[in-house]
């Protein structure tokens, strides 16, 4: 078994501690700065500033994101949907 030296140990955990500490305050900026990132995206879909397509063009995402993004935000799409065709049987002889 691998006997430690206390004063490195305590060193190692030391960095460690703080380069821990820098890390999650990193995570959390980058955890704000992507709730800014969707909010703005949602109100400019809410508000219909711009279409999806160019939206995505300026952000990190595909339309597809964006399109998830509002969608779970509750943005009313841009069409309706098609209603189905009805389907008629054919009649047996």
């Amino acid at each position: 078994m691998t006997d430690y030296d206390p004063e490195i140990q305590a060193a190692a955990l030391a960095e460690i501690t703080q380069l821990t500490t820098a890390f999650e305050e990193q995570q959390a900026a980058y955890e704000k700065a992507r709730d800014n990132l969707h909010e703005g995206i949602v109100k400019h879909l809410m508000g219909r500033s711009a279409p999806p397509g160019l939206i995505a063009d300026a952000t990190p995402y595909d339309r597809n994101h964006v399109r998830r993004l509002g969608v779970a935000a509750g943005v009313p799409p841009l069409r309706e949907p098609k209603p189905k065709p009805r389907v008629r049987k054919k009649p047996t002889a």
